[in-house]
């Protein structure tokens, strides 16, 4: 019998095998706006009467930052055939450069920034977060976007964009997850002695100003 392979190694292994899809995140407070991508995006609810969707985000991020001041953000799923363009918003931070600057937007219902380029988007208003450590996990309810022409789509997948990057884009982004990694394990073991102490962080209101 072969010994069983260290847990992260497994536990990297299998979760290599799924390919979620890519999503870009919206989101402004005052005059800063900001973008990122995320997979960690997922229904809340099988009921359409309850449109409400789950957002797992880094807290470190610029976008992360701007939902908590402002109470909401904008989804937008992308094609397959923009993931050359798409990558650029996982390239640096929002701190450093506005990664919306030239595009073309519109504001909705909230005051998170739509891309028209996109066509399948969501825009939502934050009604509780999770803080999970080395994640806030955002529960938003769906307000308004828009539903693409046609019924070809095929979202973009994170494979897909990884295929789609080049040498040095890779280099990067394996230098933005080494860097986050490091950041997220402190936050992560205190996450974890609190929860062992009997607290729980989930809040119902975002304090906005």
């Amino acid at each position: 019998m072969h010994d069983p392979p260290p847990i992260s190694l497994l536990y990297d292994r299998l979760f290599r095998q799924v390919d979620r899809e890519v999503w870009v995140v919206t989101a402004a407070h005052r005059e800063r706006r900001g973008a990122l991508l995320a997979t960690w995006i997922s229904q809340a609810s099988i009921d359409p009467q309850r449109p409400y969707v789950l957002a797992g985000l880094a807290p470190n991020h610029f976008t992360t930052e701007l939902i908590e001041a402002s109470g909401c953000f904008a989804i937008h799923l992308p094609p397959v055939d923009r993931a050359a363009e798409v990558i650029e918003f996982a390239i640096g931070s929002g701190r450093d450069r506005d990664k919306l600057a030239g595009r073309s937007l519109r504001i909705g219902a909230t005051t998170a920034p739509q891309l028209d380029e996109f066509s399948w988007r969501l825009e939502c208003r934050v009604v509780a977060r999770l803080d999970g450590g080395d994640r806030i996990y955002f529960w938003g309810e769906g307000v308004g976007g828009s539903i693409g022409e046609g019924t070809s789509f095929a979202p973009l997948t994170e494979q897909q964009l990884v295929r789609a990057a080049t040498p040095e884009q890779l280099d990067q982004l394996r230098t933005n997850r080494e860097l986050d990694a490091g950041l997220h394990g402190p936050w992560f073991e205190r996450w974890l002695g609190e929860v062992a102490a009997g607290a729980s962080r989930v809040v119902g209101e975002i304090d906005r100003d």
